[in-house]
């Protein structure tokens, strides 16, 4: 397979009532990007043959408007009858012989090189699903992995539905998937919302196809942080906080120096050149671009400016 045969589902519906706003969590600004973007660029960089973004809800519109500038198809999930239902939607755009990468499209911290693996790895066990997994140090409100031998899985446990020593388990389902399509959408027709949500989990189709096909992966990862969703204010901060620790590591790998890194703030398209240096108290924006050898002094904020190489901001 090349990644040509590769189809990607973000989930993008729903109607973000815990992030209490009056627009859709997907579309805040998180780094100078929308939410949104972090995923759907994450999806864009492994060249698939299409990127679907399944929406719906209030804030449909919304996000079709802002995403439309992007390479991605739109496929509309009517009603929120869960993720197994807005999977099942995009059946008619994904032929069968296609291998599918399902994501959710709240998880901003999924790494380029983490979807390449799992992709990879899923490919080389020639395996029907694998899930991306991880273990969580406070595992509360995600679903369980319940394993068989190796790196095979049995079954996900939803919070919801487990029972106590199943919500002990600390291995949790991170949202994302890579499937076979023909045994995707032939499993998705057999599952039902027999759970107190009343809808149709996708994770119900893992168990489906262990019991059929046996060849049911997980590919765990070490940080979990990679796999955060933002449902919540709280956890759109602590998103954001470890974006700014990646992108100014990022920049001190590539030569940058920064007096106090704590106390910058930075963009995810900020440009720094190598060797300029930057103090505390410094907010760099939008398409910012520092030269190489340049010098960004103390309470500075900078948006969309371009500072030449050698030269100094005091």
């Amino acid at each position: 397979m090349t990644m040509k045969d590769l189809y990607v589902v973000i989930l993008a519906a729903g109607k973000s009532k815990r992030i209490n706003s009056k627009k859709s969590k997907l579309l805040l600004p998180l780094c100078g990007k929308a939410l949104l973007a972090y995923p759907t660029e994450a999806a864009l960089s492994l060249s698939p043959e299409k990127v679907i973004l399944v929406v719906g809800g209030p804030h449909k519109e919304s996000i079709i408007d802002h995403f439309s500038k992007y390479n991605v198809a739109f496929v509309e999930q009517p009603e929120p009858l869960g993720t197994g239902d807005a999977v099942k939607k995009t059946e008619s755009v994904i032929p069968k012989n296609a291998t599918v990468l399902i994501m959710p499209g709240d998880a901003p911290l999924i790494k380029k090189a983490t979807l390449k693996k799992l992709v990879e790895f899923h490919i080389n066990k020639k395996a029907v699903a694998t899930l991306l997994t991880v273990d969580h140090p406070n595992p509360e409100g995600y679903g369980r992995i319940v394993r068989s031998k190796e790196d095979r899985i049995l079954m996900i446990v939803e919070e919801k539905d487990a029972f106590p020593e199943e919500k002990a388990i600390r291995e949790i389902n991170s949202g994302i998937y890579v499937f076979e399509a023909e045994k995707l959408f032939e499993a998705l027709k057999d599952i039902r919302p027999d759970n107190r949500q009343k809808e149709y989990y996708l994770t119900d189709v893992i168990e489906i196809l262990q019991r059929r096909e046996k060849r049911v992966y997980a590919f765990k990862i070490e940080d979990y942080r990679e796999i955060t969703g933002v449902n919540t204010r709280e956890q759109f901060s602590e998103a954001a906080i470890y974006m700014q620790e990646e992108i100014k590591k990022y920049w001190l790998n590539k030569g940058v120096t920064f007096i106090d890194p704590r106390l910058v703030y930075i963009e995810s398209d900020v440009v720094i050149g190598k060797d300029a240096v930057i103090y505390p108290f410094v907010s760099l924006l939008g398409k910012t671009r520092i030269g190489e050898e340049a010098v960004i002094g103390p309470n500075r904020v900078l948006k969309d400016v371009e500072v030449n190489n050698g030269e100094e901001l005091f």
